[in-house]
């Protein structure tokens, strides 16, 4: 029974009052719903209905050009000189050098196919061919060191011949690059984190690595580098008999390798090269010089480089993803160098939506950095 104090005017004002704050609480709750949705929209990066950011594989030579002329082009990442010659010009700014992204992160590296390796001399070759890559090393951080001497003029006039690039872009690339040969931990730690990242981006997985015998990024970061030629080759007396020959993969213009030019320049130490004083006979391997890292390793799968100069990052991916390619680091060759340059009117990674950015090669440690980018950014990065 309803109590006699409830009157029909009582109930009537107390539904009224019910359905008032059902609906207020139905509206706290689409706010709050809103508020959380916005905040995971924020904190992704992402609005909906916003643009990826596109890539595309060219050539490094072509990518200031395209920079300046196509309009679907926003930016292009790529190794030194490339993107010195893109600020020099006055084509592009850098919005990032990979320095700010990963410190000290190992870039180039020296590669050795394990055929070559197992082979009569192949060994000895290696030991050689380091002790000429040390020598050479130290060397042009010595010029470095002191830009007005005529070691320094020697080096930047080696880099204009190798690169076709003029003096001013040159000396500006040398500001953004170290030479080193030194293997560290750090180097390894490195290589560890190029791989997880390939298998963050589903490059690699971790199926790849189990079945080329690997029990995790570590461990395949461990197995991968072999330091024991480079402390023999600091150990090694110098003999200038030559042993053998030696094919060498380098990438078109790419100021990251010049030790090896260095080593093969038959002017700068007595009128023989580094390598000829090493003995070892060093000629450019087949289709060398290459246009990026993995086309550099498609070479080493077919047999056509015993020795090559090339980004970790290629090296690490085609080790996993193709049993073919057989090979193991033994040396750096430089850390850093590689920059984002974009249009003058591209203040940030947001602004380069639906733009495309131009990489050397997916798989390359561009294109690699490129993704690291845009993941901590949340902006999409798709196939143009």
């Amino acid at each position: 029974m309803r109590p006699p104090y409830l009157s029909n005017n009582h109930i009537s004002q107390m539904v009224v009052s019910m359905e008032k704050k059902l609906i207020a609480a139905i509206v706290v709750v689409v706010v709050i719903v809103a508020a959380v949705g916005a905040a995971l929209i924020l904190s992704s990066g992402s609005q909906p209905g916003e643009k990826p950011v596109y890539y595309v594989g060219m050539g490094v030579g072509l990518m200031k050009e395209a920079l300046k002329t196509n309009s679907s082009i926003g930016g292009y990442i790529a190794w030194e000189p490339y993107g010195s010659d893109g600020i020099v010009s006055g084509v592009g700014h850098a919005l990032n050098w990979s320095g700010d992204i990963k410190p000290n992160h190992p870039c180039c590296v020296i590669l050795v196919s394990n055929a070559f390796l197992a082979s009569t001399q192949g060994a000895n070759l290696t030991i050689r061919f380091l002790q000429a890559h040390m020598e050479a090393t130290i060397w042009m951080n010595s010029a470095l060191a002191i830009n007005a001497s005529a070691n320094y003029t020697l080096l930047v006039n080696m880099a204009v011949n190798f690169t076709g690039k003029n003096a001013t872009v040159v000396k500006a690339s040398f500001n953004h690059m170290k030479y080193d040969y030194a293997v560290t931990l750090q180097t390894i730690d490195y290589i560890k984190w190029y791989t997880e990242q390939f298998i963050n981006i589903g490059q690699l997985t971790n199926a790849s690595l189990t079945a080329r015998g690997y029990s995790s990024a570590s461990d395949f970061a461990n197995k991968s580098v072999n330091t024991s030629y480079l402390v023999q080759a600091a150990l090694a007396s110098k003999n200038s008999t030559i042993l053998g020959d030696v094919s060498l993969g380098f990438l078109t213009g790419d100021l990251h390798q010049m030790a090896q030019v260095v080593a093969r320049n038959t002017t700068v130490f007595g009128g023989t090269s580094l390598f000829a004083q090493y003995g070892v006979n060093v000629t450019s391997a087949v289709g060398a010089p290459y246009a990026s890292g993995p086309v550099e390793m498609d070479n080493f799968k077919n047999g056509n480089v015993d020795i090559g100069y090339l980004g970790a990052p290629p090296a690490i991916l085609k080790n996993i993803n193709n049993p073919k390619v057989d090979a193991t680091i033994v040396a750096q060759a430089n850390t850093e160098g590689s920059a984002l340059i974009v249009l003058p009117s591209v203040h940030s990674l947001a602004d380069l939506r639906g733009k495309t950015v131009a990489i050397p090669s997916v798989g390359s440690i561009q294109y690699l950095l490129l993704q690291v980018m845009m993941k901590e950014a949340g902006i999409p990065l798709v196939a143009a």
